[in-house]
């Protein structure tokens, strides 16, 4: 890969380096009151004018059928965001946790999956929500991280909260108790956010001033993702 871009391999490395450490997001995984899932997120990155131009689209064929696609950014090898067609979709957000040589002991020694390689191989090898959500909770990673999960059916939507070697927290979505979405950014969403990076406030109230009943791929949702400043 590094070749056909004629970039060197010390640039292809520090490409995805930048990438897997730097990885602030918006994820929103809802049910509105038909029972269809909706998935969405938001890259906010402060450079997003220079991403822009290097973020592309990318199905992955097998047996010459498209097996998943992903949104990603030339000369990256791993995936932020993903879906399976008709199976389920995928979103990753950064988590802020531990110290940066954990990490490496992770990956160097404990061969764990860094955190966007598992998004991609859950989207290869999984046939389902259930068999998706499992694997990104039970793989051992060499960082933290926040999975975010939508199906195809009610009530298939999670918010997975990872350790290293497994999940601190599962968050599903509870919509006959009211729950009908849940946000995540990069906080643990039992936290209160810092005030200086409250993503998540904005978002919370743009869905419920949206409410479940008028949630729409074409109109509702893009206006949730509008409220913020950093919309990447």
């Amino acid at each position: 890969m590094c070749e056909v871009l004629n970039y060197s391999l010390a640039d292809c490395l520090l490409l995805n380096l930048a990438y897997e450490s730097t990885a602030f997001c918006t994820s929103i995984v809802a049910q509105d009151s038909r029972g269809h899932i909706y998935h969405g997120r938001n890259l906010d990155y402060p450079f997003g004018n220079f991403l822009r131009k290097l973020t592309v689209d990318v199905q992955f064929l097998k047996n010459g059928q498209v097996a998943f696609t992903g949104t990603t950014f030339v000369g990256y090898v791993g995936l932020w965001t993903g879906q399976s067609p008709y199976k389920f979709t995928v979103s990753g957000d950064e988590r802020d946790e531990g110290w940066w040589w954990e990490n490496v002991i992770a990956a160097l020694f404990q061969r764990h999956y860094p955190v966007s390689w598992l998004i991609r191989a859950t989207l290869s090898e999984s046939e389902n929500f259930q068999a998706a959500v499992y694997k990104l909770a039970k793989t051992p990673l060499i960082a933290d991280v926040y999975y975010i999960v939508g199906g195809t059916s009610p009530r298939e939507g999670v918010v997975i909260t990872r350790n290293r070697n497994g999940p601190a927290d599962i968050w599903p979505l509870d919509p006959l108790n009211g729950a009908w979405f849940r946000v995540e950014t990069n906080y643990d969403h039992w936290k209160p956010v810092p005030k200086k990076d409250d993503r998540r406030t904005p978002a919370i109230k743009a869905l419920n001033a949206t409410g479940q009943a008028n949630l729409s791929l074409e109109q509702r949702l893009p206006r949730v993702f509008a409220v913020f400043v950093n919309s990447d």
